[in-house]
């Protein structure tokens, strides 16, 4: 399924088992890709697991609000935003640049997933990383960086995305996000999710929202009591949050 008849679906990239424990997804319409048996995904997606997890996703088409479990898939991203079918920008909210050079030949990884994107993807236009502890290479002014601190100041997100631009595909990493908001097996930032959340809704006023996807599960906590207050109940209602904003504020065709 694809277009709009896909934008309103929810897909579970369930690659550790982390997810079997949430509830964020219970009572909504959700698609489950079970990946556990996939092999060579873990940080790295090697070149057969690569091609196995786009050739599964690839009827799918890039609609939709699709959760990657950790940190350590992220680059499920770049297999997504492969299938956007027109010009778009791409706008990550991520304590880390996810630039970085591979450590053995060109193999897809999540810590640089986006340097991959930029350099193969022709129909992506602009980077905006958001929260992103140290600089990225500007890749010819296709990268625009904001601080935690700009991410702060919602207003300014209104120059930046213009009223017109190119449609938007979101990924969302939880480890932009204090550890009083979600816990990740990855270092956090300071920020705060509503600061998120207000940016994707004014995001979606301005410009057609593609998909969006959510990463930043930690694996560790999936045999915890959510009632205990622990790191999964803390992801569990930021899924929520950042699910329920994309199925009430992203799925209109946005735009002024």
């Amino acid at each position: 399924m694809k277009g709009e008849e896909n934008q309103n679906k929810m897909i579970i990239m369930d690659f550790t088992g982390v997810y079997g424990e949430a509830a964020f997804y219970r009572g909504e319409p959700h698609l489950w890709l079970d990946l556990k048996g996939v092999q060579g995904t873990n940080c790295y997606c090697g070149p057969e697991a690569e091609e196995e997890l786009a050739g599964i996703i690839r009827r799918l088409g890039p609609e939709g609000i699709h959760f990657l479990d950790s940190g350590n898939y992220h680059y499920a991203s770049k297999l997504w935003t492969d299938l956007v079918e027109e010009e778009f920008e791409l706008l990550v909210f991520d304590h880390h640049t996810d630039m970085q050079e591979p450590m053995f030949g060109d193999i897809l990884s999540c810590g640089g997933w986006v340097k991959r994107a930029l350099e193969t993807n022709p129909r992506l236009r602009r980077v905006w990383l958001a929260g992103p502890e140290e600089a990225a290479p500007d890749f010819g002014g296709r990268v625009v960086c904001i601080s935690e601190a700009d991410m702060e100041n919602v207003d300014s997100w209104r120059e930046r995305l213009g009223k017109r631009g190119l449609p938007l595909y979101i990924s969302v990493d939880k480890d932009v996000f204090s550890r009083e908001e979600a816990i990740t097996n990855w270092d956090q930032g300071t920020a705060k999710l509503v600061t998120a959340l207000n940016i994707i809704r004014l995001a979606a006023e301005r410009r057609r929202i593609i998909g969006m996807d959510v990463c930043g599960e930690n694996p560790q906590e999936a045999g915890r009591d959510q009632l205990e207050g622990g790191g999964l109940n803390l992801n569990d209602r930021a899924n929520r949050a950042l699910a329920e904003v994309y199925l009430k504020a992203c799925t209109g065709g946005g735009g002024e």
